[in-house]
């Protein structure tokens, strides 16, 4: 971790024995152990949390560009189903022009014809014969 060699710490060791002394190097010792362990600790604990804040950015990135893609798509569906819902409504409006209109609407263009046909009718039916007439 500070990229310290064996021999750095034999020297380190023999300088503490001779500064603070035989009788209060093990407390000393075990209290910079506690320390260096928690120090340790700390720093794992840093790395995981940061470890966490990363994998949730990109699970956040992944929602909103998913979400940006189910967007598009919602979008382009309702674009294709307002074209189709245009072309049904337009197919099912009443006809204005007179050749679209069915052939009992159809306004009369030369009334001399509509009333030839009014009177060459075709003649009323007799009634059936009786025997006996």
């Amino acid at each position: 971790m500070f990229d310290i060699s064996f021999a750095e710490l034999i020297v380190i060791g023999i300088v503490a024995l001779i500064v603070i002394g035989p009788e209060r190097l093990p407390t000393v010792a075990r209290t910079a152990g506690y320390f260096l362990g928690r120090a340790r600790r700390y720093v794992n604990q840093v790395k995981h949390e940061l470890h966490e804040e990363m994998e949730l950015d990109e699970l956040r990135k992944l929602r909103n560009s998913m979400q940006e893609t189910v967007d598009t798509f919602e979008n382009s569906v309702r674009t294709e189903i307002n074209k189709i819902q245009e072309t049904v409504n337009t197919d099912t409006q009443p006809a204005t022009t007179p050749e679209a209109l069915p052939t009992e609407e159809k306004p009369v263009k030369n009334t001399e014809t509509a009333k030839i046909g009014a009177t060459t009718s075709s003649p009323a039916p007799e009634a059936p014969r009786q025997p006996g007439n």
